[in-house]
């Protein structure tokens, strides 16, 4: 018993706990049903698997209409999911990340999942700021409130307003 419980746990230090290998997604599903965000932990160091996410949009039939990846190479330079909601009219799926490494602690991008355009897009971009606080908050029926760096102020902003504004700049 002590040689088998010794092998099992050299064998979790050396390879990863299995349960590591099979962390299933955190799945989101919009309000109106439609639609589900899944956020995967992706973090390639044993134990690490949450730091790093990748973000799948899917119809409730399972077809994907986009995705990102956020993980690194080493676990230490990519981005993992720390809150993710959906506005209440189900059109815009939004998520924080932070940083799987330490680097830049201050700054936590905010993207955002435009369902008409079927497309990911960042918050920062669009506002030409930096979000530093990854507890955003969403509210009827397309706004997301947030805290910015530069500008050292809290906005309420309306995300159609900004998809549209964004569609026209690219």
């Amino acid at each position: 018993m002590v040689r088998f419980v010794l092998l099992v746990t050299v064998s979790t230090v050396l390879f990863g706990a299995p349960s590591a290998l099979a962390q299933r997604p955190e799945r989101l599903v919009s309000p109106d049903g439609r639609m589900v965000a899944l956020v995967f932990p992706v973090g390639k160091k044993p134990g690490f698997e949450r730091y790093e996410s990748r973000v799948e949009l899917h119809s409730k039939t399972g077809k994907l209409f986009t995705d990102r990846d956020y993980s690194s190479e080493d676990s230490e330079h990519g981005y993992g999911v720390a809150k993710g909601a959906w506005t209440p009219d189900s059109q815009f799926f939004v998520y924080s990340l932070e940083s799987s490494g330490g680097h830049s602690p201050w700054h936590t991008p905010v993207q955002f999942f435009c369902r008409r355009q079927s497309r990911i897009m960042s918050l920062d971009d669009a506002v030409h700021d930096a979000v530093m606080n990854p507890q955003f908050v969403v509210s009827a029926p397309d706004k997301v409130t947030l805290e910015l760096w530069f500008s050292k102020k809290k906005v309420t902003l309306s995300l159609a307003t900004l998809a549209t504004r964004g569609s026209r700049s690219q």
